[in-house]
């Protein structure tokens, strides 16, 4: 049976939330099992079906369901959970999700990146097109977020999003929630408690699973809302991971590798974020967002941020050192190297030896001298971009990043597979790791 295996949170007949390939369980505490709909018949059929063992014949009374020829209900209405707005306002508030929190850490959030940006908080870019120059909106950033969350619910239909009637300033509005809507916070909790602000109480919250359920992803019988509150239970224990947040993919590919080579006994109790798994950005401001977000949402894990040693890896200490995070969150640097401070550049004279420590030392350089070695046995030069007016300095990148990386993955592999010894290039890494444990563990009390 060929379905979508997607999950729809609706409010009313308006898909607000939507997600596919798991259960959602953050959303699905917001539920409990007496919340339980199905239809009888078709859920004990699905149940039937998915419990025929692959390759053999499927039962005749099953063979309209395992066709998709069952259309006698109506798909939301065959297996999920559902209450009222006044419920599940009452339950997020119990598990510390408010509304007004919710929508106050939104504004604060956009107003410290404003203000980071240089730009004036009471004031929104309306532009008619993409790519065309914005015009300033006075608006506050309150204002901002309650136009953007209602822009977004005015979208939403019962089968998918549809801005075409939303005016320019509501769509301006919106884009600034962008980051909340496709990369996320790390919990949706955060975002939902912001959606219903101001919903009517009696309204109804619908999760539907029948995609799920005819996907095998569960069974009619279980009880998910349980689940899902002992699944998060043991992720936020003082013995689950440590989230780690790099400025890119690359970056959350190779550290990982690297802390099971030199620190093995203990690279398992960190968890590095899967941006090319999530398709989440990258960048140092993302960084700076996440962890402000992840703070905002309430996330109970130790959180620590990994900045490049460049200067706009200093502009978001920076940025950071502004806005307090929760105690058990912090932020590091890539650290200093030698090597690092008399290094080829390239700039608008020529070619130079620079000291480009905290000005353009990316992962890259952290894997040994040898891995910076072009095709033509030369260091591949730092090349000098963008100015950063903040930090008064130049913003540097590797001239040939690509062939770097490459290199890096060929060093990883002779160490992983026991072909090359674990020396001396070694130790930018091994430095790394004994910085992440450092703020890993807690304070002493």
């Amino acid at each position: 049976m060929l379905v979508g295996d997607k999950w729809r949170l609706l409010l009313e007949e308006r898909r607000i939330l939507s997600g596919k390939n798991e259960i959602p369980s953050r959303l699905m505490t917001i539920f409990q099992e007496e919340d339980k709909y199905m239809d009888a018949d078709w859920a004990l059929g699905i149940d039937q079906l998915n419990s025929v063992p692959a390759g053999q014949e499927v039962p005749p009374e099953l063979q309209a369901l395992a066709q998709g020829d069952d259309d006698d209900t109506d798909p939301s209405d065959r297996f999920g959970y559902r209450t009222t707005v006044g419920t599940v306002l009452t339950r997020l508030r119990l598990m510390g999700f408010t509304p007004e929190a919710s929508r106050r850490s939104m504004a604060e959030i956009r107003r410290s990146e404003l203000k980071d940006d240089g730009q004036e908080e009471d004031v929104l870019l309306v532009s008619p097109a993409q790519g065309v120059r914005g015009t300033p909106h006075q608006m506050s950033c309150e204002q901002v977020i309650d136009t953007g969350l209602a822009a977004h619910i005015k979208a939403c239909t019962r089968h998918g999003f549809d801005d075409e009637h939303l005016d320019l300033v509501e769509r301006a509005c919106l884009d600034e929630l962008e980051f909340y809507f496709e990369a996320g916070t790390d919990d949706p909790r955060f975002l939902l408690a912001a959606l219903l602000y101001g919903q009517e109480p009696q309204n109804t919250l619908t999760m539907d699973l029948s995609d799920l359920l005819a996907a095998d992803y569960c069974s009619s019988f279980e009880d998910l809302s349980a689940q899902a509150i002992h699944e998060l239970s043991l992720m936020t224990a003082s013995t689950g991971p440590i989230i780690v947040i790099t400025e890119g993919k690359f970056d959350a590919e190779v550290i990982p590798r690297a802390l099971r080579l030199v620190r093995p006994e203990i690279a398992g109790y960190f968890k590095f974020w899967d941006l090319e798994t999530t398709k989440a950005a990258g960048g140092t401001d993302q960084v700076v967002k996440n962890l402000r977000s992840f703070a905002a949402a309430g996330v109970m894990n130790r959180v620590i941020g990994i900045l490049d040693n460049d200067t706009a890896g200093r502009q978001a200490e920076k940025q950071l050192a502004s806005t307090p995070l929760p105690d058990h969150y912090a932020v590091c640097k890539l650290p200093d190297l030698d090597y690092a401070h008399s290094y080829p550049a390239l700039g608008p004279s020529g070619t130079s030896t620079d000291d480009v420590t905290g000005r353009a030392c990316s992962v890259e350089f952290y894997f040994g001298r040898h891995c910076l070695l072009g095709p033509d046995g030369k260091l591949v030069p730092v090349r000098w971009k963008s100015h950063i007016d903040s930090m008064n300095d130049y913003q540097g990148e590797l001239a040939n990043k690509p062939y770097v990386q490459e290199r890096i993955k060929e060093t990883l592999l002779e160490a992983e597979t026991g072909e090359k010894p674990l020396g001396s290039e070694w130790d930018p890494m091994r430095r790394l790791a004994e910085t992440l444990i450092s703020l890993a563990e807690p304070e002493p009390e």
